[in-house]
């Protein structure tokens, strides 16, 4: 496609189904998608990139509200940096947190391994 993706496209290359990239557009996540002669969706390089950081914050566990909000502070533009950032630090701590806590975690359920393992060896198991 001359110029630009189809939604096919976009779906195979950032692993999203046609109705999710259609509902985070219906969400206002992505915005201003243009549309060629016939009305199809012609998504962008930016586009792309754009659905793939959505993603990423996304699967961290960013809020659907606070998504929204900050696809609406991009699409105002370069004033909006401040507050982007603003939430992007904010998010970024409840990762680090999240991290941290799962790492505590991970650490029990090597310390609860360990016990298993030496006792099948007590217990000739092994």
């Amino acid at each position: 496609m001359k110029g630009g993706f189809s939604i096919k496209e976009v779906a195979k290359l950032t692993g999203l189904s046609e109705h999710t990239l259609r509902f985070y557009e219906k969400q206002q996540l992505i915005k201003n998608i243009s549309r060629d002669e016939n009305g199809y969706r012609i998504y962008s390089d930016f586009d792309i990139e754009w659905i793939h950081f959505l993603i990423k914050v996304k699967n961290t566990g960013m809020p659907l509200n606070e998504l929204q909000k900050y696809s609406e502070l991009m699409a105002q533009g370069n004033p909006t940096l401040p507050e982007r950032e603003k939430m992007l630090l904010q998010h970024r701590k409840r990762v680090e947190n999240e991290i941290s806590d799962l790492e505590i975690t991970l650490t029990k359920i090597d310390e609860k391994l360990d016990r298993y393992h030496h006792l099948m060896q007590e217990l000739n198991l092994l």
